[in-house]
C-alpha cells in the first residue's frame, strides 16, 4: 500500500497519484463521474478501469489502454481470472487487486522482469487506485502501469 514511506520512481506514477488524491479529497476514493478520462488522456495508454465484482470472478476489465493490450494481450470485458498472462502476473495482479479492494487504499508496486506477450522482460511500476460510489465501499480500481527505467 501507499504510505509515508512510499518511494514512487515514476514522475508519471506521481502525477496520476496526485489527480486522484485532488479528487478523492478526504474519501477512500473518487466516484467514477468524477474520473474523467479526458483529464487523464497522457495515461489513457497505460491506464486500465477494473470493476470490482462480488462473485467467483471479481474482477473484471472495463477499460484498457493501448499500451497495457500490447504488453499484456488483454481486451476489455475480460475477467483477471481468464486473462492469459505470460509468468506470474496474473497472480500478482489479483493478489494487488484484492488488497486494494479489502483495504479500501492505494496500492503500489514494482514488477521485476515481467514477461510481456512478446517475450520482451521489462520492469514495470504499478498504482492501483480505488473508485468508490458509495464512499465505503471500492466499486472500481484505477491501475496505472508504466515501464520503469
Amino acid at each position: 500500500m501507499i504510505g509515508e514511506g512510499t518511494i514512487l520512481e515514476s514522475d508519471r506514477v506521481r502525477q496520476i497519484v496526485a489527480q486522484w488524491n485532488d479528487l478523492r479529497a478526504d474519501r477512500i476514493g473518487p466516484r467514477r463521474c468524477e474520473v474523467d478520462p479526458i483529464d487523464l488522456f497522457d495515461f489513457l495508454p497505460n491506464l486500465a478501469m477494473i470493476k470490482v465484482m462480488d462473485g467467483n470472478d471479481p474482477f473484471q476489465f472495463s477499460l484498457i489502454g493501448t499500451g497495457l493490450a500490447k504488453i499484456y494481450g488483454l481486451v476489455t470485458r475480460q475477467f483477471v481470472s481468464s486473462a492469459v498472462f505470460p509468468g506470474p502476473t496474473k497472480e500478482v495482479l489479483q493478489q494487488a487487486l484484492e488488497l486494494c479492494a479489502t483495504a479500501r487504499a492505494p496500492v503500489h508496486g514494482i514488477w521485476r522482469r515481467v514477461k510481456t506477450v512478446n517475450d520482451v522482460k521489462v520492469d514495470i511500476e504499478v498504482v492501483l487506485l480505488p473508485i468508490s460510489e458509495d464512499g465505503a465501499e471500492v466499486s472500481r480500481i484505477l491501475c496505472y502501469h508504466v515501464i520503469a527505467l
